[in-house]
């Protein structure tokens, strides 16, 4: 009778190891899912706050517009500026090219600003990177993540109003 308790302790061990197992990899796996989850909804509130920051600056700050505080103060980890673009488009949803803005005469900086009609801010291109424990998901723990586009009509593109003096809307990073 006393071997049997003792055979009995040992596979309560054992019980006891795989069902501790089991409940650290759901429990690891929740608290990745939701960093997941939280990460999404960062990707998709800079694409916001990029692209309502494009509708008021300048054109030529197009480029400076992901690393302004209100955009990436809140980037997932792995986030680069490349992951983040930001095009000027017309009414049929083509793209402006508004490459070297600045070194263009007034005349026809004006005449870009005149076909420009939306702005589209799009997180492209960002590879979400698990928990080293839980890197079996996805090759070398990364997976791909969706595009996150929003598109706002213009608004001031960063012009001063001619009788105020003042900026319409501009925030001063731009």
């Amino acid at each position: 009778m006393s071997n049997d308790k003792k055979s009995q302790s040992g596979i309560t061990i054992i019980e006891f190891s795989l069902v501790l197992l089991g409940a650290l990899i759901l429990m690891f796996a929740a608290f990745e899912f939701g960093r997941y989850v939280f990460s999404m909804q960062m990707l998709n509130e800079m694409s916001r706050k990029a692209a309502r920051l494009a509708v008021v600056c300048s054109i030529s700050d197009r480029d400076d517009i992901a690393d302004l505080p209100e955009v990436s103060e809140n980037r997932p980890v792995g986030f680069v500026a490349t992951n983040l673009s930001i095009d000027y488009v017309d009414s049929t949803g083509a793209a402006v090219n508004v490459d070297n803005f600045s070194t263009l005469s007034e005349d026809d900086q004006n005449f870009v600003m005149s076909q420009v009609r939306f702005v589209r801010a799009e997180i492209t291109g960002y590879q979400f990177q698990f928990f080293p424990l839980l890197s079996f998901i996805g090759t070398a723990g990364a997976i791909s993540t969706p595009s996150f586009p929003t598109i706002l009509p213009v608004e001031s593109l960063g012009i001063v109003r001619p009788n105020t003096g003042e900026t319409a809307g501009v925030v001063e990073d731009c």
